[in-house]
């Protein structure tokens, strides 16, 4: 699935990715690189999640993405647990290992490589 917008938080030794897609894609969450919450129907406003945070007691937490509180047009997202709500950011996608971006090609750099050959 591709996602258009990527949330990352390390929260208690936990790792917490909320992934959110196109418009009819799934939400997901994952926590430590599992999935262990979604969310295929989509509210206009706020989409909350609710998922367990591992250890001796689980700790139950509640994930909103929130579409119409950012003001570049994209969804936000926040943290809701016993301690309180914290803001999940936003992380840049990465490109796909073992492909780096290839540099412009100007007439320079064509000129360059033909004289080498």
């Amino acid at each position: 699935m591709s996602h258009d917008s990527r949330f990352h938080l390390d929260r208690d030794g936990h790792s917490i990715t909320v992934c959110v897609g196109r418009a009819r894609d799934p939400v997901e969450v994952l926590v430590d690189g599992k999935v262990v919450a979604t969310c295929q129907k989509r509210r206009r406003g706020v989409t909350a999640l609710t998922a367990e945070l591992p250890g001796d007691a689980p700790r139950p937490c509640t994930l909103r993405v929130e579409w119409a509180a950012a003001g570049d047009g994209g969804p936000v997202c926040h943290l809701e647990t016993e301690d309180g709500r914290t803001p999940v950011p936003r992380v840049t996608p990465t490109p796909p290992p073992g492909r780096a971006p290839s540099p412009p090609r100007g007439p320079f750099q064509r000129l360059r490589r033909s004289l080498r050959h």
